[in-house]
């Protein structure tokens, strides 16, 4: 969601992370070169790496609330692709560098796909929360990059049989409606948001409205607290592209929400990190060399033992 009073800035944002996100997701149409004693073997990695990218992508159970339903949309696709790549992985390519060259482009965005959800899954959730929509352009830029590959598919090249082509088919429907749809937003969790980075209104203090944001975010306990700290110092060293006063606007509501918990306000950009010793050997100058002397004295125990 953007907040309707930073619509500029959103804007400018928006076009700084749409151009990195363009160049990220961009598929190369260029043919790919291989030798014909080698496309078994890359057949069977890129098959491999795209089912268990798939898989792992699966195992996935706990996205942001903002992002949840559309990450859960996106993987249940993505399996619909299994069936696919099975078929694929024990058929013998009669024109190794047309079919090479499909599943190098599915590859591609399968992976495009995986960065999103791992955003999705462990990203700050201030800010997803704060550029849902920016966040929907890119998974509605996914469907249309997949949907731009499949449809392109060599079925009768790859050996696939009319059933599972006829699910890839019907998967190439449900991206073109997804890509065109649009949610409706949370308008409770917008318009607090929005109220919260207003410099005019007087609720952006209101306790009830923090508690309620701090709720639909999941930012209630100081685990939750130490772990969006966390992902915003992550956030802002990937995201270099971030203005000052969309930190700042993160860095406030955050330390709002830390004040419910009794926590003192701080920048969290700027906090040290004090990594814990794992040694307990203590300096040398530490020691008392009177001690030392005493120590390398025989000594003689209740057993009558002389110990060295």
């Amino acid at each position: 969601m953007v907040v309707m009073d930073l619509d500029e800035e959103a804007t400018r944002e928006g076009e700084n992370i749409e151009e990195v996100v363009n160049a990220e997701e961009s598929i190369d149409d260029e043919a790919v070169d291989i030798h014909e004693e080698e496309v078994g073997d890359v057949k069977d990695d890129l098959v491999g790496e795209i089912l268990t990218t798939i898989e792992f992508l699966d195992q996935i159970s706990d996205y942001r609330r903002t992002q949840q339903k559309e990450c859960f949309n996106l993987v249940r696709r993505l399996k619909i692709l299994i069936p696919f790549m099975d078929e694929i992985r024990g058929f013998e390519f009669p024109s190794p560098e047309n079919c090479m060259h499909f599943l190098n482009r599915l590859r591609k965005v399968i992976l495009t796909a995986r960065k999103l959800l791992e955003t999705c899954n462990n990203g700050s959730k201030i800010f997803l929360a704060l550029d849902s929509e920016l966040i929907m352009t890119r998974f509605h830029s996914i469907y249309e990059k997949l949907n731009r590959v499949l449809v392109k598919t060599p079925f009768d090249e790859l050996g696939i049989s009319d059933e599972v082509k006829d699910e890839v088919g019907s998967l190439c429907k449900q991206l073109k409606k997804a890509r065109r749809r649009t949610d409706t937003q949370d308008i409770e969790l917008a318009v607090d948001m929005m109220v919260m980075f207003s410099k005019t209104d007087p609720r952006n203090a209101d306790s009830a409205i923090i508690e309620r944001l701090a709720k639909k975010l999941e930012l209630q306990t100081m685990e939750d607290l130490k772990t969006e700290t966390i992902a915003i110092k992550t956030l802002v060293q990937e995201k270099g592209g971030l203005s000052i006063e969309t930190k700042q606007h993160i860095i406030e509501l955050l330390n709002k929400f830390k004040k419910l918990q009794g926590v003192e306000a701080t920048d969290v950009l700027y906090e040290p990190v004090i990594n814990k010793s794992t040694s307990l050997i203590l300096p040398h100058e530490f020691l008392c060399p009177i001690t030392l002397e005493i120590m390398q004295d025989p000594v003689i125990i209740a057993t009558g033992q002389v110990k060295f």
